[in-house]
């Protein structure tokens, strides 16, 4: 499961919505960061990598001289800094708050209002940070000390080849849709990106539903599904290592996942996080089949196969 854990603010609350026949009410948050980009630039390349955290991509704070590792998880609803790196760049917080994960309970964070991220050529304004222990280095030897997810994604588009890795960020206003790539539309809410998608697992007809579209997870396809299988399963703690307290629950094999005309052979899926909603996650493990350009203006993501 993954080490770093999707984000949410637990604030104002809204109406309820259903999801997958539960009544589940939730917070509404809004786009508050800004894209500035390059006057003659409207397209930016951005040096990324991948380590066994997931994406990596550098971030200067505040135009800060040190460039950080963040990761890039499109399960963050909220971009979240270490304390000791907030600490080592004198950041002094604002207020606070909580954040939950796919495991249980909430942390408490600092908040820092207000901030700048500079990522290439690209500055990230009105972002608020929230300062949390993110954790250890890697195998790797890289000490990720950021998540970005929706301030990014929100301001921007983002087009990102899993499998290299490789990022594009494109002015919302210069962008113009790839041509023969399959559009999805997907559900923008809380920060999180849901889009539909459709499982089999085995002894079982295929489910569809709508799925968080994760990339700060090495999973391949969740959800609760798995617990009615025919197959074989072994108890496992979900959300572990991550924000929130880890959880009993099950994995095992599944037949094959689809998501738009793609239909990919057996995976591992598992079985349940906090939430019905960060139960139906789809991670690395499945985005790494294709680019994907993130479209939240429009609420679309373009999906293309690699290979195509």
């Amino acid at each position: 499961m993954k080490r770093w854990m999707k984000l949410a603010i637990l604030a104002t609350m809204a109406g309820p919505r259903i999801v997958s026949g539960q009544t589940v009410t939730a917070p509404e948050i809004s786009c508050h960061s800004d894209a500035k980009f390059p006057i003659d630039r409207k397209v930016l390349d951005v040096a990324v990598k991948r380590t066994s955290d997931g994406v990596l991509m550098p971030v200067r704070v505040n135009g800060s001289a040190k460039t950080f590792w963040f990761i890039f998880d499109t399960g963050a609803g909220r971009t979240v800094l270490d304390r000791a790196a907030a600490t080592s760049l004198g950041l002094k917080p604002t207020s606070r708050g909580s954040i939950s994960g796919v495991g249980s309970g909430r942390v408490p964070v600092d908040i820092v209002s207000n901030q700048s991220l500079e990522i290439g050529d690209l500055r990230l304004v009105q972002v608020d940070l929230r300062l949390a222990s993110i954790g250890d280095t890697d195998s790797s030897g890289e000490r990720p000390v950021g998540i970005i997810g929706y301030d990014l994604l929100c301001a921007t588009v983002v087009r990102v080849d899993f499998s290299v890795p490789r990022m594009t960020i494109i002015d919302s206003h210069a962008f113009s849709p790839p041509s023969q790539v399959k559009d999805l539309p997907i559900r923008v809410r809380d920060g999180w990106m849901f889009v539909r998608g459709t499982i089999k697992v085995p002894g079982k007809p295929p489910v569809s539903d709508e799925f968080l579209v994760d990339s700060g997870s090495e999973d391949a396809v969740n959800h609760p599904v798995i617990r009615e299988s025919k197959g074989p399963l072994r108890q496992t703690r979900t959300g572990a290592g991550g924000f929130g307290t880890s959880l009993p629950g099950v994995i095992g094999p599944n037949e094959w996942f689809e998501l738009g005309q793609t239909r990919i052979p057996s995976t591992l899926s598992a079985c349940c996080a906090a939430t019905p909603e960060v139960s139906r996650q789809i991670g690395l493990g499945i985005l790494s089949h294709f680019v994907i350009t993130f479209d939240y203006r429009n609420s679309k993501i373009y999906v293309q196969p690699l290979g195509d």
